[in-house]
């Protein structure tokens, strides 16, 4: 489907290395995930130079050493940002201008100690800069040998076709999960059409589909959870009925909620990869677990 051959089903999302919005993070912890998953092949890490404001990229590298030689690393760009120094979230917007592209491509080269990034994603869409300059620019880096592989994030399916008119596009990364989020027959059609490969994100839905979570759970501060509307309200609990259905569902497999979660997920034929954020390793094992050929149903 794409011309990236030998991509891990699980791809290790890197998005805790930068030690924000999850929660407390130990990196000695994601450190033996990282190692562990290099042990049972997996060999596709996205992260991207927003998480943590480049930090996750340097511990990503730091981490990998040597053996960030051997792996596919997917990155994104197209986010500046400004610190706060009181402490606060720092501001974020987005620009894929070739001009501030140019600065943030060669930032990400330094911090992942690459003299080429693999896959670079365009994080989100910048509706100040027209498609065919940004994927133009992207296009001359790809030349120059800075990046490998041109992706799009986050992307509706008019903006992917937009971007295929410049030039070659691999991925596509979107949010896929079964309480609330899919492709649309556009999309779907589209990179059917274009041989391009969609490496899903969110599939564990903020970490709803673990089944862990209860009316009762509660996040702090320093955690995304303790802000989404998803986690609120009868929102929150619509979403945890949900979640008890689909936890039926993956007992009738003999899986976890959060195994059933991502194998349907992997089931899509469209879908080449499943990004999931990893803090431990037994994390990585269960969600490893997930694409064994044990936990396929002989009918799908």
């Amino acid at each position: 489907m794409v011309s990236l051959p030998g991509l891990s089903r699980i791809c290790f999302g890197c998005e805790p290395l930068g030690g924000t919005d999850w929660g407390l993070i130990n990196v000695s912890d994601i450190a033996s995930a990282i190692s562990r998953a290099l042990e049972l092949g997996i060999n596709f890490f996205d992260t991207a130079d927003v998480y943590g404001l480049g930090i996750s990229e340097v511990r990503l590298s730091e981490i990998l050493g040597a053996k960030r030689y051997d792996v596919v690393i997917a990155t994104k760009g197209g986010l500046s940002w400004t610190d706060n120094p009181s402490g606060e979230r720092a501001a974020i917007s987005r620009d894929s201008s070739p001009k501030y592209l140019r600065g943030a491509v060669e930032a990400s080269l330094r911090r992942l100690r690459l003299d080429c990034i693999p896959v670079y994603f365009i994080h989100w869409p910048d509706p100040n800069t027209e498609i065919k300059y940004t994927l133009e620019y992207l296009s001359k880096l790809r030349d120059e040998g800075k990046i490998g592989h041109i992706g799009c994030s986050n992307f509706s399916a008019a903006q992917v076709r937009a971007a295929c008119e410049v030039s070659d596009v691999s991925l596509v990364q979107l949010p896929l999960n079964l309480l609330s989020e899919d492709l649309d027959l556009e999309m779907a059609e589209l990179v059917k059409e274009k041989a391009i490969g969609v490496v899903a994100y969110n599939v564990l839905a903020n970490g709803l589909l673990t089944g862990k979570y209860d009316e009762n759970s509660r996040f702090e501060q320093n955690d995304r959870r303790a802000r989404l509307p998803l986690f609120q309200g009868e929102k929150y609990r619509e979403m945890l009925r949900k979640v008890a259905d689909i936890s039926v569902m993956a007992t009738a497999e003999n899986l976890t909620c959060t195994q059933y979660a991502i194998s349907r997920v992997l089931r899509r034929p469209e879908v080449v990869s499943a990004i999931l954020g990893i803090k431990n390793r037994g994390q990585i094992e269960e969600n490893y677990s997930a694409m064994s050929g044990l936990f396929w149903p002989s009918n799908t």
